[in-house]
């Protein structure tokens, strides 16, 4: 049986902790909340460039950012948290970004030092990238851009993406994402139901190339940075989730300790009244 006086430092230890987790929880939800509330991105902006994707391809424009160079290796990358309370979400990303390897050349471009130090430790090779901060810049998404279009063109045949999509506080789903060569069917099926009259009468200036381009550019910053936004959430519902888990384990240790730590007591008491209770019987029968 365990010292009482061990039992009451365990079971203040416990409470303390307790107390800290709610703090940490309670400025969790604020950043969530915080978050929840900024400014969206213009979604009917993104969905008109993707479909002049459509119209590009209805008009049969060739570009390595419309279709699949099969022989080129793929660019992989993974979006982990330098966060605190996150190692399982951290490690499911970059388990699923390994099972997308299909071959030796694929280059693993990892953003997080949580990340970076996984595959480390499997002696796999990566290129770094800081952790993405809490406020989400847009020129954090272009840096990312910029890195990936001028590796994809030089190099390789596709640019994958593996990141926790936010579902609801709850849930968080680890996401695979191909950005390109961009292969929407939706966009594109739409533009080529238009009349082939409309399609020719589309004058693309200056070049096809420098419009491929540029629309690319551009819906791409869009599209990561809806990523990074997404990714960011995740994280902080993970947190929550993560910390209520700890909340409820450290509660059901409480109740267990001061049950422990009250049975204790009471059997100290029964102790000491059943001696007392001896000691007067037996100062009775001496007089």
């Amino acid at each position: 049986m365990r010292p009482l006086s061990e039992l009451k430092q365990d079971f203040e230890v416990s409470r303390s902790l307790r107390d800290i987790i709610d703090v940490l929880k309670t400025a969790a939800m604020i950043q969530f909340r915080s978050f929840q509330l900024r400014e969206k991105l213009n979604e009917d902006f993104v969905k008109e460039l993707e479909g002049c994707f459509g119209i590009l391809a209805a008009k049969n424009i060739s570009h390595p950012y419309l279709f699949d160079r099969k022989s080129l290796p793929s660019i992989i990358v993974v979006l982990t948290s330098d966060e605190g309370f996150l190692g399982e979400l951290n490690t499911l990303l970059v388990n699923m970004s390994i099972d997308r390897r299909r071959s030796k050349n694929d280059e693993m471009v990892i953003f997080g030092e949580r990340g970076a130090r996984y595959l480390e430790d499997i002696n796999m090779g990566f290129v770094f990238f800081p952790g993405i901060t809490d406020e989400v810049k847009y020129e954090e998404a272009e840096k990312i851009r910029d890195y990936l279009l001028n590796d994809y063109k030089k190099r390789f045949g596709r640019i994958i993406i593996v990141y926790p999509k936010f579902i609801s506080l709850t849930v968080q789903r680890i996401t695979v994402w191909q950005i390109l060569p961009f292969k929407d069917p939706i966009a594109i099926q739409d533009q080529h139901s238009l009349s082939q009259l409309l399609i020719k009468e589309v004058v693309i200036e200056p070049s096809k190339d420098r419009v491929v381009e540029g629309i690319v550019e551009l819906w791409a910053g869009f599209k990561i940075m809806e990523i990074l936004c997404s990714a960011k959430q995740s994280e902080f519902a993970a947190r929550i989730m993560h910390l209520e888990g700890s909340t409820q384990e450290l509660n059901a240790l409480k109740q267990k300790l001061s049950f422990e730590y009250f049975r204790q007591v009471h059997n100290l008491r029964d102790k000491v009244i059943r001696e007392i209770s001896a000691s007067k019987i037996m100062l009775g029968r001496k007089h």
